[in-house]
């Protein structure tokens, strides 16, 4: 498996060994799911990682443990696997992100350890 994006089911990422590039669109799972999956994966070959967090994602709805365990996950995907995550963002109507990303994962913002990517909804 080279790519691939998981949208609502929960994969079980162990036995994707050849796995080169995952995404995760949060709109169809919450970042708890994500967390679980990520704890899964085979990292032998993944090259990137990337996490789209759509609107749905404000940080009221999701658990601030969740975005710790999120954080330090995606620390150690860096400190050992040398794999840096990108995570996406919509912004607001003035142009800001809706999620403060900085705010809910401050180890890999301060380390610079992540790409923040901005991206717009279609249409």
């Amino acid at each position: 498996m080279d790519v691939a994006t998981f949208r609502g089911r929960f994969p079980d990422l162990s036995k994707a060994a050849k796995l080169k590039d995952l995404m995760f669109l949060s709109r169809a799972c919450n970042i708890h799911w994500i967390v679980a999956a990520l704890k899964n994966v085979e990292y032998k070959n993944l090259r990137q990682l990337t996490i789209r967090l759509e609107t749905a994602d404000e940080p009221e709805e999701t658990d601030d443990e969740d975005w710790q365990d999120l954080d330090r996950l995606l620390v150690q995907f860096w400190t050992s696997y040398s794999i840096r995550p990108q995570l996406g963002y919509a912004p607001d109507s003035k142009g800001r992100e809706r999620v403060r990303l900085p705010d809910l994962l401050p180890e890999l913002t301060k380390r610079e350890l992540v790409d923040l990517v901005e991206y717009s909804h279609p249409a």
